[in-house]
């Protein structure tokens, strides 16, 4: 054989050799790698356990491996009603039923479909002529269910009595006549729905749905009974019933809804946050009750947990359009509390269009907000509809009306003081009128600011302030003798005060007098009214200064260079120093 073809064999062989060890060491390997995930008996479990949203993502799955498979139809089904996406739970509860119109568990998962779609009617034709050739207490419960929902309550009653009769032992028999009185027309029978559901439980102390219905049926009695006493015995046994179906089915997302809305409906947010985060846990955002995000939203939004609340209050508003306007407003109100001020205005713009729903604080916070926003034209404009329809909110109105001093517009600042103080009465009654006098001031309405510093010292006879600007205005006006000796009462009080304000007023009054003094050339006075300008307060510049005037024409040269040093130590760039330095040398 030649050369070449041994070699041809040989490498043939080799390759048959290789190829069996590969053939064995992956079946080895499948032996010892656990089976791929079977997502039908995933979904199986994880229903089995209650966790529904992810039972959810294996059934999708399960459903897409095999769509014709009966079982995972009806398990898809369940599941999906279970998580309320109900329009896929009926098309698939019809198909399970197609299968096989004869099943009892077909026909009452159908049965549950339709009345969830709102297509109860349907489900009592389909029970009806289904109960003809089989039945038990689970299908008389079902119909009893779908003739309440479709409103035909003396069907209803019949059914719910034969049931009774024919099942005498069952605890469904009369839970479905607890159905009945609690949905009869025009009123409930509460009384008799209690009695029925309690005697379910008495059969069957397990049976959730029995407990579930109890605990509602209690908060309705509750809820329209006018003596307290009983009122809240009822909301009692509620919680007490409650308590029952959170131990016995914890997963029962339902449960916690219904738990939670009865909180939130009782004004107890703390007990209706615990219960509908719950209920988020089992069913998160995007999926079950679209009402569950507005109760906890609002819930957390009570107890001032903005942050926490802000997810659920958005998510409420984006799925239910009614409640935009409110969201927006109780969102502007989280960002005003949080300081996060542009998010406030627009908040509050989102909201403007209904501001029906608005506070009167509203007005105030969103005019602040467009001021730390640095919007304050349009902060005015809606201050002026805060201050009329919350006039009463005595700070604000006071820094509203000193927003409009610091902008010049002096009549209506003043106009807003006038309407803090007929809304307002407090020591602080003194300071307003001492503004208002700055601003007829401002506006050389001097009678006018004489008239408003005169109220000020009349509610108030030692403040200073008041004391000090009145004195200014008489010498403005020419009234020397007024105003002499109330500017002389406020330097002698700043010379014992502590008060930095009063001291303040002091060395203001003393610049006042001492510009009085430089027109009729009184040097003397000046030096004695300066030196103590200097002792109430070492760095008062104008008090240097005037003590140096006064020296200077005094023709003590040494001790007004002095003074005027003093001044360029605090001040080096002070023109007048200088220039009267400059004097002195030549």
């Amino acid at each position: 054989m030649p050369r070449s073809r041994c070699i041809y064999l040989r490498n043939k062989q080799i390759m048959t050799f290789f190829t069996k060890i590969s053939a064995l060491a992956a079946l080895l390997l499948a032996l010892t790698l656990p089976a791929p995930a079977d997502e039908f008996d995933n979904a199986k479990k994880a229903a089995s356990a209650g966790d529904y949203l992810v039972a959810l993502g294996h059934i999708r799955n399960a459903v897409s491996e095999d769509p014709q498979d009966v079982d995972r139809l009806r398990l898809a089904s369940a599941i999906y009603l279970e998580m309320e996406i109900k329009d896929t739970a009926l098309m698939y509860a019809r198909r399970v039923f197609d299968d096989d119109d004869e099943d009892a568990e077909s026909a009452l998962l159908l049965s549950r479909a339709l009345v969830e779609s709102q297509k109860a009617a349907e489900a009592c034709v389909m029970l009806k002529k289904f109960r003809r050739n089989a039945d038990n207490v689970a299908l008389a419960l079902a119909h009893v269910n779908a003739l309440v929902a479709a409103d035909s309550t003396s069907a209803a009653e019949l059914v719910a009595s034969t049931a009774r009769q024919k099942y005498p032992k069952e605890a469904d028999a009369y839970l479905a006549l607890g159905n009945l009185y609690f949905s009869w027309k025009p009123l409930p029978v509460f009384d008799l729905a209690v009695q029925n559901y309690t005697d379910a439980i008495a059969i069957n102390n397990n049976l959730v749905q029995a407990h579930f219905n109890l605990a509602i049926c209690y908060w309705r009695m509750g809820n329209r009974e006018t003596d307290d006493a009983l009122a809240n015995e009822y909301f009692n046994k509620c919680l007490s019933e409650w308590a029952i179906v959170s131990r016995q089915d914890p997963k029962n997302a339902r449960a916690w809804y219904e738990q939670g809305k009865i909180y939130y409906l009782a004004k107890r947010y703390s007990n209706a946050s615990d219960a509908l985060k719950t209920y988020r846990e089992l069913r998160p955002l995007g999926t079950g009750e679209i009402m569950a995000s507005w109760y906890l939203g609002e819930s957390l939004y009570k107890q001032g947990m903005c942050d926490d609340a802000k997810k659920h209050l958005e998510d409420a508003a984006a799925r239910i359009d009614s409640l935009k306007p409110k969201v927006a407003v109780m969102l502007a109100r989280c960002n005003f509390q949080a300081k996060k001020w542009q998010e406030c205005v627009s908040s509050y713009s989102a909201a403007e269009a209904v501001d029906s729903l608005w506070e009167g604080m509203d007005y105030w916070k969103f005019g602040t907000a467009l001021i730390n926003a640095t919007d304050t034209l349009r902060a005015i404009d809606l201050m002026f509809k805060a201050s009329k329809i919350e006039p009463k909110q005595c700070k604000l109105m006071e820094r509203f009306a000193f927003l409009l001093q610091s902008r010049k517009r002096y009549a209506n600042s003043n106009d807003i003081y006038r309407g803090r103080l007929a809304n307002c009465t407090d020591s602080t009654d003194a300071k307003i009128h001492v503004l208002m006098g700055n601003n007829f001031y401002a506006d050389s309405l001097v009678d006018s600011a004489i008239a408003c510093y005169e109220k000020a010292i009349g509610l108030n006879p030692k403040m200073m302030w008041g004391t000090q600007r009145l004195g200014d205005t008489y010498l403005l006006r020419g009234d020397v003798e007024k105003g002499r000796p109330l500017l002389d009462q406020v330097i002698t009080n700043a010379s014992t005060t502590a008060s930095p304000d009063e001291k303040r007023y002091g060395i203001a009054a003393i610049a006042s007098l001492n510009s009085l003094d430089i027109k009729d050339k009184n040097w003397q006075s000046i030096v004695e009214r300066s030196t103590l300008g200097t002792t109430i307060d070492p760095k008062s510049i104008v008090s240097w200064l005037y003590l140096g005037i006064g020296h200077q024409g005094l023709g003590n040269k040494d001790k007004a260079r002095a003074a005027y040093q003093e001044v360029l130590k605090l001040d080096p760039a002070n023109a007048s120093a200088k220039k009267n330095l400059q004097s002195l040398a030549n």
